[in-house]
């Protein structure tokens, strides 16, 4: 069926193409949306479900197979060309059992395949085969027929009713049973009359051999272009048809809805426990909730403590300070007079730090303690109603975090120094004596270099006199250094008096802080429960309106019949 230069006779714009794009790709987004939402919801039991959408996403993303078969010469390739649209086809010459025209491969198979550039077979593949009559052949086509979508036998019209399709055709799969169109060629060589006795007959001949009457068409050139264009749209029909494309878009469609509808079902547990399980929780909080209470009633004689413990350590500051000043004039403790101030508060804030955290130890112990005994008794009962293992109580992680909370309470303890502005006030007291030692000790100096120029012109007895009032200067500094280290401790006993009101106030806010903090702390140690309630119960409502959502998608997604 090839005219004098080599070309097809149907050489017409190719009317097949992969339709139902635009399906294909929403059942498939919102089918691959279903089950992103099983690692969302993260219950073991959808998993089953996702193999079936796997394989439903695999058969649609294959390329649709239409065959051609048929006995020695009877058009096939002539036929494939008018499929495609292009003459090439049919001018390339079979070496094999078929050949294979594709736009891109898609198996990676360049044996049997040929490619040709048109867009619209994009997802398509055309099988062209040899004569079917050959034994070979004809198993190479039932084989290839399994994973076919529509099958076209060309039948010569000249030697129909012997035409070897029909021993093919008698093979056609069940399972997944393609399209079948019978394409009668040569007509024209027949009257009207005898075309249409021909047909009848086929049809009974084709009921005999496939069970049914496949459908017939006329497509010999010198009928026109119109009934090609007929027998091209019942391929696409064929194509689209409720077995075809749409019948795999379907199926994907049906799997992602199997899933939602169990994703559904799972959700509506979930929320059942979810109301359960919040009980139980709100119980376990209500229990540390009083726990802290009965905490925080001990709060103020616990300041009352820590308020006595600043008066305690303001001997221990002014017993160093005083060994610290000597108990006699010298040089060295005026060198020292600018640095005092600041010893003199960093010793009273760690005296005191130290106390109070020595003392805070003791409590967090007890705390402790009482934590362990709350836990055993909570342990059984998380375990029956929320089926959690909590384990053993982890002392070791709390008092990790007590002692933490510790050091920053220690921290917080230096607020007040700073308030107050110890530092300065400490420091003025110090710089006030200093101009006295710094005179007493240059005259010291003097009289010392007086009594030694003396001495070096040979007046002894002036000498010894320098010497000797330099003597009493040193005497006199000595008895001045012992009434103003006494003044000096005495002052900064009065300035620390100030301390001990507003320490009440920072460490009642410090020990508020800490009995929160560290009931917090045990109340982290049921993160893993109640993360596991909390992260439900946040996400319950969303994943269900996305449950919904999606499922009305996939609804939208399925192509009419």
């Amino acid at each position: 069926m090839m005219d004098n230069a080599g070309r097809s006779p149907y050489n017409k714009p190719a009317m097949v193409s992969r339709s139902f794009r635009a399906e294909e790709s929403r059942a498939r987004y919102w089918a691959q949306k279903a089950v992103e939402l099983c690692s969302e919801i993260d219950d073991e039991s959808l998993n089953e479900l996702i193999v079936p959408i796997q394989n439903a996403e695999q058969a649609l993303n294959r390329d649709r197979r239409i065959m051609v078969i048929g006995g020695q010469k009877c058009g096939k390739s002539s036929l494939l060309a008018a499929v495609a649209g292009c003459p090439l086809v049919a001018s390339v010459p079979l070496t094999g059992d078929y050949v294979c025209w594709r736009y891109r491969a898609a198996d990676g198979d360049s044996t049997a395949s040929r490619f040709i550039v048109q867009e619209q077979l994009d997802g398509l593949e055309l099988v062209d085969t040899a004569d079917c009559a050959v034994e070979s052949v004809a198993e190479t086509i039932r084989r290839l027929m399994k994973g076919a979508d529509v099958v076209i036998a060309v039948v010569d019209a000249r030697s129909a009713e012997a035409s070897p399709v029909w021993s093919v055709l008698a093979s056609l799969p069940e399972e997944r049973r393609p399209a079948c169109l019978v394409a009668l060629s040569y007509a024209d060589t027949l009257s009207a009359g005898e075309e249409q006795s021909l047909k009848e007959r086929l049809k009974e001949h084709s009921r005999t051999y496939t069970g049914t009457p496949l459908p017939l068409y006329s497509v010999s050139p010198h009928r026109g272009a119109s009934a090609m264009e007929t027998f091209l749209l019942r391929v696409q029909e064929a194509l689209d048809g409720p077995n075809g494309v749409r019948a795999a878009i379907r199926h994907l469609v049906e799997c992602g809805k199997e899933l939602v509808r169990r994703q559904g079902s799972v959700l509506v547990a979930r929320e059942h426990a979810a109301r359960t399980n919040s009980g139980f929780l709100a119980g376990i909080e209500q229990e540390i909730d009083s726990f802290l209470e009965r905490q925080r009633s001990g709060v103020s004689q616990c300041v009352e403590a820590y308020s006595e413990a600043a008066m305690q350590a303001l001997p221990t500051t002014l017993q160093k300070l005083r060994l610290a000043l000597g108990w006699v004039f010298s040089p060295v403790t005026l060198l020292r007079m600018e640095g005092f101030g600041v010893g003199t508060e960093k010793f009273y804030y760690r005296t005191l730090r130290d106390e109070i955290l020595t003392r805070q130890e003791d409590s967090d112990m007890s705390f402790v303690l009482s934590c362990m005994g709350h836990w055993q008794s909570v342990r059984p009962r998380m375990k029956k109603s929320l089926e959690c293992e909590i384990g053993e109580f982890p002392a070791e992680e709390l008092r990790n975090e007590l002692e933490e909370l510790r050091m920053r309470m220690g921290r917080s303890l230096y607020a007040p120094f700073t308030a107050l502005k110890l530092r300065t006030a400490y420091s003025k007291v110090f710089q006030s004596n200093v101009w006295w030692m710094s005179l007493c000790c240059a005259l010291i100096c003097f009289l010392l270099f007086v009594a030694g120029v003396l001495g070096g012109l040979g007046l002894d007895f002036l000498a010894l006199g320098v010497l000797a009032l330099a003597g009493g200067v040193w005497v006199l500094g000595t008895i001045a250094h012992l009434i103003i280290a006494h003044t000096i401790c005495r002052e900064i006993s009065l300035l620390s008096l100030t301390l001990q009101e507003e320490l009440k106030r920072t460490v009642g806010e410090a020990i508020e802080n800490l009995l929160v903090c560290r009931v917090a702390a045990y109340r982290r140690l049921y993160t893993a429960p109640r993360e596991k309630v909390a992260y439900q119960e946040s996400t319950l409502k969303p994943l269900q309106q996305q449950q919904k959502d999606i499922n009305m998608q996939l609804n939208a997604a399925a192509p009419r019949l």
